[in-house]
């Protein structure tokens, strides 16, 4: 029996605070905002709910003044047709009246300036009135929900002029395994490999510019052996691109395209040892390549102030040229694929 009774709680607990805040929820879900904004200092802040008094409060520093009421306590509403009446009146006092069907307009006034706000509005348990009394005649926004007083978010066009970046890379290239591993079987390469990338854009529109750039990926390799022999091959390479860049700015975003063209210097090196020999000797054969190519790809960069943003894009490329040095056999053919993430920062104005 006690074990019985001590699930029962277990079980009741969250439905009781399941209930609790329903409750809770329930209490403030009947509650409206009314919203005064560009008040003067001392001003008084009045309302009437049907010509009954619905909430008073004064505002010594002036601005924005909040105030909630209660236009649902006891009746069982879920919404209401309401007329809006702003008066200012002389004394520094802002009267706001609500008045729901069959209920009249009370009397003017003197020394106030009364307006109506503009026929009926539908307010709900959710409702906030936001008036603005900060111009020549008051102003009234309805929302059905939250308002927020905090000054919207600003965000910087993207820019133009010059721009520096750097960033992350993963690159990875399509025809280096199999050029190393060639026949042998038993061959294994670590694919694409982290490193680095920076450069420098200048945008002499905000949908045209021009982007000259070092990638700058970690040294490829790749390993196998075979019934007598074994090996190690390295691709190193450097990758210099000049492109370019057409964009599509929507104001901090801008997607972009590039096309260009690529000079590399690489270096391939293949180390093989004869396994069958007793001094097991090692031969080691390396050619350094260079050459101009095509390049393509694209981005976008999103910018959270003038001068500062962070992008992402995905180049595609060729990697061709002939030995550097003389009398040296072994034309590199190669693709490359990099995908690049990091920081730009506009220099100057």
């Amino acid at each position: 029996m006690t074990d019985f009774r001590r699930l029962l709680a277990v079980a009741a607990a969250p439905i009781g605070i399941l209930l609790l805040i329903l409750t809770a929820g329930a209490g403030a879900a009947h509650a409206q905002t009314v919203i005064v904004r560009k008040v003067t200092p001392g001003a008084s802040i009045e309302v009437s709910i049907n010509n009954a008094p619905g909430g008073s409060t004064k505002s010594e520093a002036g601005g924005d003044v909040v105030l909630p009421i209660k236009m649902f306590t006891g009746t069982g509403k879920l919404e209401t047709d309401s007329q809006v009446l702003v008066a200012l009146c002389d004394g520094n006092v802002i009267r706001v009246h609500f008045l729901e069907r069959g209920h009249s307009m009370p009397p003017e006034e003197r020394g106030c300036a009364r307006r109506d706000m503009g026929g009926w509005f539908v307010l709900k348990p959710v409702s906030t009135i936001v008036v603005d009394v900060g111009g020549p005649s008051p102003t009234m926004l309805l929302r059905q929900g939250s308002y927020s007083l905090a000054p919207p978010r600003t965000w910087s066009a993207s820019p133009t002029g010059l721009v520096l970046f750097g960033g992350g890379s993963l690159t990875g290239v399509s025809r280096f395994k199999d050029v190393a591993c060639g026949t042998v079987t038993d061959c294994s390469s670590g694919g694409a490999e982290l490193g680095f990338s920076v450069g420098a854009a200048y945008w002499i529109m905000p949908f045209l510019g021009a982007e000259a750039s070092y990638l700058r990926p970690k040294e490829l390799t790749a390993n196998g052996s075979g019934d007598n022999f074994r090996f190690d091959s390295t691709f190193d390479a450097h990758v210099f691109s000049a492109v370019g860049k057409i964009g599509i700015p929507a104001g901090p975003v801008r997607p972009y395209g590039q096309i260009g063209a690529t000079y590399h210097r690489a270096t391939l090196s293949t180390s093989q040892t004869m396994t069958d020999q007793t001094e097991s000797p090692t031969q080691t054969y390396s050619v350094e390549t260079g050459g101009w190519s095509w390049t393509f790809g694209g981005g976008l960069e999103v910018w959270f102030s003038s001068n500062f943003g962070i992008y992402g894009e995905l180049n595609r490329g060729a990697l061709k040229g002939p030995p550097v040095e003389a009398n040296v056999e072994g034309d590199l053919d190669e693709r490359y694929t990099a995908v690049v993430a990091g920081v730009r920062l506009k220099i100057g104005r």
